[in-house]
């Protein structure tokens, strides 16, 4: 997966993660220049381990006759999840959880900071779905303090051609010429590389458009409200 670091000019430096592990199994490393890394040290990794996490219908299960971890939905979703677990964006200790309750920790803890209060599913025109949320009490978003926002993720192609920002930390950066072509370029490498990932790009609405002003039964105009995306990060996973 990857994120941006800086974007100033010509000086764009994106900054890619690996993750350790290849079943539903919530355990593994997320390493930085081959170290293990604490993701709670970049906020673009928080922001889309929230997007990872509330983009997401399916679920982790621990199967106790098994002693294996199971999905719960669809295997792309489900391997989000994993993601959301192994990434521990709050730091969250595990080490006295049940294997139930490591199946989804680190997920609970974000679907607390947001209230999903509905989804634009996806669509095969615009290749992409979204989840509308408030903050709750109990959270305020990683990079912006608006109650309402969207989580977008989708088809990097199609969301990219939406994203009219990026963001490097905490600021949102226009998007360039050149900064879609360092991460169409970099996708390109991802899909056609030793592993042939399928890649997701993930992104946030921070003003998105009043609830009430929304059709949500004219799929048609979902790509309308799924615009002026500010562009997160990418990630990259086996079939």
């Amino acid at each position: 997966m990857f994120v941006f670091a800086k974007a100033d000019g010509n000086d764009i430096q994106i900054e890619q993660f690996e993750i350790t592990g290849s079943t539903y199994e919530p355990k593994g490393d997320i390493l930085f220049n081959e170290a293990k890394f604490n993701c709670s040290q970049r906020s673009g990794l928080v922001e889309l381990a929230e997007c990872a996490a509330l983009c997401n219908d399916s679920s982790l299960d621990y199967n106790e006759t098994k002693k294996i971890f199971e999905k719960v939905g669809e295997a792309t979703e489900t391997a989000l999840t994993v993601l959301v677990e192994k990434m521990n964006v709050y730091n969250t200790d595990k080490s006295r959880l049940s294997p139930q309750d490591l199946a989804m920790a680190s997920n609970t803890i974000i679907r607390q900071k947001y209230r999903k209060d509905f989804t634009l599913e996806f669509s095969r025109d615009r290749k992409s779905m979204s989840a509308y949320v408030t903050t709750t009490a109990k959270g305020v978003s990683s990079a912006s303090q608006s109650a309402n926002k969207m989580f977008v993720k989708g088809a990097p192609e199609s969301v990219i051609d939406r994203c009219t920002h990026i963001r490097v930390g905490t600021q949102k950066v226009p998007m360039s010429p050149q900064i879609r072509q360092e991460i169409m370029k970099l996708v390109l490498q991802y899909g056609t590389g030793r592993d042939t990932l399928r890649c997701l790009a993930l992104g946030t609405i921070d003003n998105p458009p009043r609830k009430e002003e929304m059709d949500l039964e004219d799929a048609k105009k979902f790509a309308s409200y799924e615009t002026n995306i500010t562009f997160v990060g990418v990630v990259g996973m086996l079939d």
